[in-house]
C-alpha cells in the first residue's frame, strides 16, 4: 500500500488552518509515494520532498506559483515527466539528482531545454553556455535513449542493496582513499550548511538517521 501525503499530515507539520495558506513545505525522508494532495495547494512556492518514493511529476503541475522544487533521491524514471513542469512559469530551482532519470545521457541538457527558465539545476547554477547548448537538444532522440537506459538502471539498482553503505573493494581501498576522503569532506560541508536551514522537525529526522547509521556499524 502506497504512503499518501494527506491534508492532516501537512497541516500538522505546518501549523496552519488550511492548505491554501501554505507557501513552504519540507517533508523529506518520509517514504511518501502519492502527492496528489498538491492539487489543493495552489499557493505553494517552495517544496522539498527529497528522499521519498515519488515516481511522477504530474501532481506538481497544479502548483502554478512554485519557484523551488527539491526532489532529490526519489523514483522519477521517465525523463518525459519533465513536461508536467513546463506550465510552471516561476520555477527557477529544480533538484532531481539521484533519480533514475538523472542517469539518462544528456539529462541536464534535456531538462534545461524543456525548462529554459531554470537558474539552478541539481544545486548547480545554469550558465548562458548551457542554455545555448540546451536549445539545440533533440528531445526526441534523448527519449529513445531514455527507454533503454531506464530499464538498465532499474535492473542495476535491484542488484545493488544500497549504494550508501557499499564500500569499495578492499584491494583498492588505499588507492581510492584520497578521493573518498575529499568526497566525504564535501558532503560534510554541504550537510553542515543545510543543517543551519532546518527546523526542529527536520533536525530530529537527521538525528534519528545518524543514530540508525551508527547503530549498524
Amino acid at each position: 500500500m502506497s504512503k499518501v501525503l494527506t491534508e492532516e499530515v501537512i497541516l500538522l507539520r505546518t501549523k496552519v488552518s488550511n492548505l491554501e495558506q501554505i507557501k513552504n513545505l519540507n517533508l523529506w525522508g518520509n517514504e511518501i509515494e502519492n502527492v496528489t494532495i498538491l492539487k489543493e495547494m495552489p499557493n505553494i512556492e517552495i517544496l522539498s520532498l527529497s528522499v521519498n518514493k515519488i515516481s511522477t511529476l504530474k501532481p506538481f503541475s497544479y502548483c502554478k506559483k512554485l519557484t523551488e522544487l527539491y526532489l532529490r533521491k526519489n523514483l522519477i524514471q521517465d525523463l518525459s515527466e519533465i513536461r508536467y513542469l513546463q506550465g510552471l512559469p516561476n520555477l527557477k530551482v529544480l533538484w532531481l539528482w539521484e533519480n533514475p532519470c538523472a542517469e539518462i545521457p544528456n539529462y541536464r541538457e534535456a531538462v534545461l531545454s524543456a525548462l529554459p527558465n531554470l537558474v539552478k539545476l541539481d544545486n548547480q547554477a545554469v550558465t548562458p553556455e548551457e542554455k545555448a547548448q540546451a536549445s539545440k537538444i533533440d528531445l526526441g532522440r534523448i527519449k529513445n535513449k531514455e527507454n533503454k537506459v531506464s530499464k538498465e538502471n532499474v535492473q542495476r539498482r535491484e542488484r545493488i542493496p544500497s549504494p550508501v553503505i557499499k564500500e569499495p573493494p578492499r584491494v583498492n581501498k588505499v588507492k581510492n582513499e584520497p578521493s573518498s576522503e575529499n568526497r566525504s569532506n564535501n558532503v560534510l560541508c554541504a550537510l553542515l550548511a543545510l543543517i543551519k536551514e532546518l527546523d526542529d522537525y527536520s533536525l530530529d529526522i537527521v538525528r534519528k538517521e545518524i543514530d540508525r547509521k551508527l547503530a549498524i556499524r
